[in-house]
Parts: structure tokens; sequence; C-alpha cells
């Protein structure tokens, strides 16, 4: 975006926990879409960005921001696919009777929700058939900038733990590997709820011990 790169909280605690999830030896890169513009966040700013990861060969792209579907953000998406990435994406934090949003409700990508200290889900997670994980989203205390810590709270704070535990799983873009990674990270995840995969926390909880 105009301006990027420009550090914020919101993407230095989605960073923070991220690496935190994947452990030591990974690689992080952060594509800045909101930079300085008033407009930031845009479809093309997005689909600029995912291209760009998908060229430094990214094997899992985490995307904390939600909205509606977009041709080109979903072309974008499907282009990054092809080629071998797995796209995490938080459910948003609209309710449970909002429409499932977008990127997460895209086909093929893994939509997270969030978890309180007991693995309730959040009162204000996104619901649906799409819901494909849950993780933390509740009291994650994550650095910040300029050596600060916050406290942070929401799915786009969620999606970031799974994508961290996805990429010890899938460390390089493979399509072939891409099942055997996604089943092991079912095989990690706690059932919560209805028994077997539902709408609320979709295959249960990974990463239950982590962001504290």
């Amino acid at each position: 975006a105009t301006g990027a790169p420009r550090a914020g909280d919101h993407g230095t605690a989605v960073a923070a926990l991220a690496l935190g999830a994947a452990g030591t030896g990974s690689a992080l890169y952060a594509a800045d879409v909101y930079g300085t513009d008033a407009t930031g966040g845009t479809a093309s700013a997005i689909a600029r960005a995912l291209g760009w990861l998908s060229g430094q060969q990214a094997a899992v792209i985490n995307i904390s921001l939600v909205g509606p579907d977009n041709a080109l953000v979903h072309a974008a998406i499907a282009r990054a696919q092809a080629k071998g990435a797995l796209i995490v994406a938080a459910v948003g934090n609209d309710g449970p009777a909002a429409p499932p949003a977008f990127p997460a409700a895209q086909f093929g990508v893994l939509a997270v929700t969030g978890v309180d200290t007991s693995g309730r889900v959040l009162p204000e997670a996104g619901r649906g058939k799409h819901v494909a994980f849950a993780a933390p989203g509740r009291s994650l205390a994550p650095a910040a900038g300029g050596g600060k810590s916050v406290t942070v709270r929401g799915t786009s704070f969620a999606a970031p733990l799974v994508a961290g535990r996805l990429a010890q799983l899938y460390p390089a873009p493979a399509p072939g590997r891409i099942e055997t990674a996604v089943r092991g990270l079912i095989g990690q995840a706690r059932d919560l709820g209805r028994k077997g995969r539902d709408p609320v926390y979709g295959h249960g909880l990974v990463c239950g011990d982590c962001g504290r």
C-alpha cells in the first residue's frame, strides 16, 4: 500500500503470535496492505501482497482481515493456492448471525475462529460450515512495537496461531504435501463442541497453550 511498510500494533501482534506458534527457525514475511493510505486494505493491495508472498515462496499465508467476496482477491488467492500456498484466514468478529466473511469463506482457505481461556467460542466470532479450526482468541499478550506488550482479542489473533502450527507441518510450498499437512493439523486439534467437525469450532482447538 502507499507508504508501506508502516508498523502497527495489529500487524506486529499477528506477526509475533505466528512466529511464537511456528517456533525457532521460521522465516516471516509481512505484507502491509494499509500503509499510510486512507483507503488502505483495498482489493488491489491485497492481490499485490498475495502475489509478492507467493514470489517469496511463502508456504503458509495468514490473512487477518475480512470483507465481502471480491473477484480480484478471489483470483489472487486461487493463484497462490495453485502455486502451493496454504491460506489461513480469520472468520471475523461480526457475530454468529453474520453471513460468512471472506476470504475465510473461500474454497480451500482454512478459516479460524477464536476461543476464550475456557475453550468457549468468542461470542463475536463468525460461524459456518467453512470454519476449519479454533485457536485462542482472548487474553493473548504478544509483543508489540517499541518493546511494548499488548493484550489482544479476536479472530484476527487466533488465525496466526493456526498458521504458525501449520508452518511446522508445511515448511515449503509443495502441492502434493498439502493434504498430509492439513491432516496432520487435524490430528493435533482437540475436539470441542459437537463431536467431529462442526460450524462453531471446525475440527477443534489448535495451539491451545499458545499466546499466553
